[in-house]
């Protein structure tokens, strides 16, 4: 998984210093972003396979965030990581196509890396159906 991508999206330096020390301790290569915008524009330019976003943040928020990753539709999985954890943003994210929403403070970090850790697992559970699909087009085409 050391090959694996993450963007980390946060209007709190501290915090995306952190989360980017800690990902790159697990072998992750590492980007990030201090808004919605930024993110996007780094998206755009490489593939991202795990987005990690804050809620609150100036400009462009963690939903029109996840609205805009969905509605381009990338396979890039996005766990929301916020102090700001109720029901009604749960379900705001899980509209928007997030994996999941972990609660800052983030202690010991385990709710982040099995978040991390399950994202990275659907998303090379859904690359293998992907290519066993087109393998599967290619055998029938002759090809």
């Amino acid at each position: 998984m050391s090959s694996s991508h993450i963007l980390i999206v946060d209007d709190d330096e501290t915090v995306r210093m952190i989360l980017t020390a800690h990902c790159v301790g697990r072998g992750f290569r590492v980007s990030s972003a201090v808004d919605g915008a930024a993110a996007l524009e780094i998206i755009e330019r490489q593939p991202v396979d795990v987005l990690l976003t804050d809620l609150e943040m100036p400009g462009m928020d963690g939903i029109a965030l996840l609205q805009a990753v969905r509605e381009r539709g990338m396979l890039t999985r996005c766990v929301v990581v916020t102090g700001y954890a109720t029901i009604a943003n749960l379900t705001a994210c899980l509209r928007q196509g997030a994996f999941a929403l972990v609660a800052k403070p983030i202690d010991g970090s385990g709710n982040l890396d099995s978040a991390i850790d399950q994202a990275l697992a659907q998303l090379a559970s859904w690359k293998q159906q992907m290519n066993d699909i087109v393998s599967r087009r290619h055998a029938r085409s002759g090809s």
